[in-house]
């Protein structure tokens, strides 16, 4: 979404600390596609909540096009989102620092 929308790559690291205070924060499911998550929620009976993006929690149609726009890529080239997550993997990285505001 920040690539079509903002000009920019960026997207949350994988494991990080927050500064304030003494947090760890890993997320273990960064590398899990979404249909992998919800198949495992289907099948273990857990509830699977419809996507939606919390800053766009009434409006989520620019999030449901870029996953169409995604999916359609994707049936053109099976290789897309392996080659998507090795692209951002410099900026998932660990101890890797996100780029300033103003960078271009």
């Amino acid at each position: 979404m920040s690539l079509f929308y903002n000009g920019e790559l960026r997207t949350m690291k994988v494991h990080y600390r927050v500064r304030e205070g003494d947090l760890r924060v890993i997320r273990p499911l960064a590398y899990c596609r979404e249909r992998q998550t919800r198949d495992f929620a289907e099948a273990t009976g857990l509830p699977v909540i419809p996507e939606n993006c919390p800053a766009c929690f009434a409006h989520p149609t620019e999030r449901a096009y870029v996953k169409t726009l995604l999916a359609q890529q994707e049936a053109r080239d099976p290789r897309l989102f392996r080659q998507l997550r090795r692209a951002m993997l410099p900026l998932m990285a660990r101890g890797l620092p996100q780029l300033d505001e103003g960078w271009t």
